[in-house]
């Protein structure tokens, strides 16, 4: 277990070579991350090996240094930032430079390398309209062990995995063994430097567009308002500061303003700041969305079974179930309208549109003849079940007949029809409802025995 002044002693060193800030919530961090450089040094526990720190080892504050540093990185990560990169800045750039043919992108804090080159792929789909240009990419990084893996580009397959569109995986590596390795040429796109935030940025030049993503996270705010004030002084009137999502400039530095309608991206806070085109962009995440609103919740998309896909709608632009039967059937006098379809057999077919069950303005049921309104008409559109439906018009059950407009049924003894005050008809009643009646007609309760006559016994 850490003592509390080796904490605040490890703390300090820390964020005084770094930036980095270590709340004292952090002490099981430090110590997951600090013990095994001790077990490598041969030392017994951290009170040894901080006391190795106090005595001015450069190397093992180097060691713990670059250990306490987040290395988390993948392809065009949280994509927003390259989309507006290659719909805003580059035409801008291209637009802008169209004279110098230069443009210098430097790349803060870059761990592995997959930002710089994701940016450097980018620029190679450009290289028609960036022929005789001259594009530094400059990718800097505190810790020399992450820097020699940036420039080798060497990456496992979950590297590549993490946001790699494989397209891009197939054009721009190679697989070595059980890793991919970046091509040759973009890998000459980009230059490595260690390099230190918290040190003097003017030996780096200017640069046009500042990659600074989630690394002001972890500095406090006197940190961060400095950062951001020396970077803006590398940067021209028209140049381009990205940050991460959970990064601002509002109420840190009034060197930067965001970009209209974007997050992430920042324009200097000078007169000589130009206004931008968005509508691509725009359009393009417009698109983005509209794509991702059709995916399944994993964010891959689905195809739609056949009879859902645009391609299945019928000739009236509805669309059929599987496995419909004819084409709309007509009543005793009356045509069938726009019929509503249900699998296996339905009635009605090629100019259906397929509703939820009883939700259409009528139904037919097995074995009826349905007219439309008083026998010549045209019917509304109508339900039809499965089994044969051959009906129109108005919902009627077997043995009726039903000369009304259109009706709904409900549930028995619930309601009256849809149509011009229609009813709904039970089966055996034997019995024709006309336009205007209202209400519910129910099976006769009188039992007739004339119709049968006497049993043989009782002759």
């Amino acid at each position: 277990m850490m003592k509390p002044d080796d904490f605040e002693f490890v703390s300090r060193l820390i964020k005084s070579k770094s930036g980095l800030v270590l709340s004292q919530d952090k002490t099981y961090l430090l110590e997951s991350r600090l013990m095994p450089i001790a077990r490598k040094r041969g030392l017994k526990d951290l009170t040894e090996l901080i006391g190795t720190l106090r005595g001015g080892d450069r190397n093992l504050v180097e060691e713990v240094v670059d250990a306490m540093t987040t290395n988390e990185s993948f392809f065009f990560r949280d994509t927003k930032p390259f989309d507006q990169f290659r719909h805003v800045v580059l035409p801008h750039m291209i637009k802008t430079r169209a004279s110098k043919k230069h443009l210098r992108i430097w790349c803060a804090a870059a761990s592995s390398g997959q930002e710089p080159y994701s940016l450097a792929m980018i620029l190679d789909e450009f290289k028609s309209q960036l022929a005789g240009w001259r594009i530094d990419i400059v990718g800097t990084d505190i810790s020399r062990e992450i820097l020699t893996k940036a420039r080798a580009g060497l990456y496992s397959q979950f590297e590549v995995q993490r946001g790699l569109p494989i397209g891009l995986l197939v054009k721009y590596f190679q697989k070595k063994e059980d890793q991919w390795q970046i091509s040759a040429d973009i890998r000459s796109k980009v230059q490595y430097k260690e390099f230190n935030l918290l040190e003097d940025f003017r030996p780096l030049g200017q640069f046009d567009v500042v990659y600074c993503r989630n690394v002001l996270i972890y500095f406090d705010q006197p940190t961060k308002s400095d950062v951001l004030s020396r970077v803006s002084a590398l940067m021209p009137d028209d140049g381009f500061l990205f940050l991460g999502g959970a990064e601002t400039v509002l109420g840190i530095s009034d060197k930067f303003k965001p970009l209209a309608r974007q997050r992430g991206i920042y324009q200097l806070n000078r007169p000589g700041a130009p206004e931008v085109d968005l509508t691509a962009l725009e359009k393009a995440q417009a698109g983005a969305a509209s794509a991702a609103g059709a995916a399944a919740p994993g964010g891959l998309a689905f195809q739609k079974p056949k009879h859902m896909q645009t391609g299945a709608a019928t000739t009236t632009g509805t669309t059929a179930r599987p496995a419909v039967g004819t084409t709309g059937a007509t009543g005793t006098t009356g045509t069938a309208g726009t019929a509503t379809t249900r699998p296996a057999g339905s009635g009605f077919g090629t100019t259906s549109t397929q509703r939820p069950l009883g939700t259409t303005p009528s139904t037919t049921r097995p074995g009826t003849t349905g007219t439309g309104s008083t026998g010549s008409g045209t019917t509304g559109s109508a339900f039809s079940r499965p089994s044969g439906s051959t009906g129109t018009g108005s919902t009627t059950r077997p043995g009726t007949t039903d000369t009304t407009g259109s009706t709904y049924r409900r549930p028995l003894g619930t309601g009256t029809g849809a149509g011009a005050g229609g009813t709904t008809q039970r089966p055996g009643t034997g019995s024709s409802n006309t336009s205007g009646s209202s209400g519910t007609t129910r099976p006769s309760t009188t039992f007739d025995r004339s119709r049968f006559g006497k049993p043989d016994d009782k002759k």
